[in-house]
């Protein structure tokens, strides 16, 4: 698994290095200090680290996948934020190191989020795995969350202006002034290129809008007013039944 990631994922990882070097630069702050001037903007790092980090959770052993969905659990205290933040990067056996200041202790919380994280994983697996001949697309999660809609490919200025509301926008990149005047009309985002840091991520998780990104092929494989669901938070695209 781990060699998987580094050498099939080897842009994404790339694209996270320095994310995780500022989250450790915050994490050493706030051990030293240990006040609230620097747990809070610590806590933001933690989520937005969280939210890029989903991306990889396939490619670990399952029994460790909970700890990627613990770093999202904003009611968990820092402590415990920390350790699933240091095991979820610890079984992705990138080349990364961490300077520590001093390390923690997984308290009852954490256990039973881990707990809770695999009873809802095991009761959806089924699920999900009578589906995975209706994915169409893969790319990189960009933006967490799920949404359907009718495709809208749009590739040129004059075809974003006529968007139609609650559409799956479907184009090679976004820029700022194509989406200045329909950030209301789109239900969900998929690109041909670009990764977790691309504007049309950036913006999606601004505007909580599932995004996939890094597909190479959107707007080749998918057709105007086909009917998907984006699913932001494991970077795939599925075709739905009109």
């Amino acid at each position: 698994m781990s060699n998987r990631i580094r050498h099939y994922l080897k842009n994404e990882v790339e694209e996270l290095l320095p994310l995780l070097h500022t989250t450790y630069r915050l994490i050493g702050q706030y051990q030293k200090s240990r006040n609230e001037r620097h747990a809070e903007p610590l806590r933001e790092q933690l989520q937005a680290l969280g939210e890029h980090l989903q991306q990889f959770k396939e490619h670990v052993q399952p029994k460790k996948q909970g700890y990627f969905d613990a770093l999202l659990h904003q009611e968990l205290s820092l402590s415990d934020r920390i350790i699933a933040l240091d095991i979820a990067v610890g079984m992705m056996h990138i080349e990364f190191s961490k300077p520590r200041a001093y390390m923690h202790q997984e308290s009852n919380a954490l256990r039973q989020a881990l707990e809770q994280s695999r009873i809802v994983e095991s009761d959806t697996i089924t699920a999900q795995s009578s589906s995975e001949n209706d994915i169409v697309l893969r790319g990189i999660a960009a933006s967490p969350g799920t949404a359907s809609g009718k495709v809208a490919i749009a590739t040129r200025k004059s075809e974003f202006r006529r968007l139609p509301t609650g559409c799956i926008l479907v184009t090679t990149m976004t820029r700022p002034e194509m989406l200045m005047d329909v950030y209301d009309k789109v239900a969900g985002i998929i690109t041909n290129t670009g990764g977790s840091l691309c504007h049309a991520a950036v913006v999606s998780r601004e505007l909580r809008i599932p995004c996939v990104v890094g597909t190479n092929v959107a707007t080749t494989v998918l057709q105007n007013k086909w009917r998907v669901k984006v699913d932001g938070t494991r970077g795939i695209v599925r075709k739905l039944a009109y």
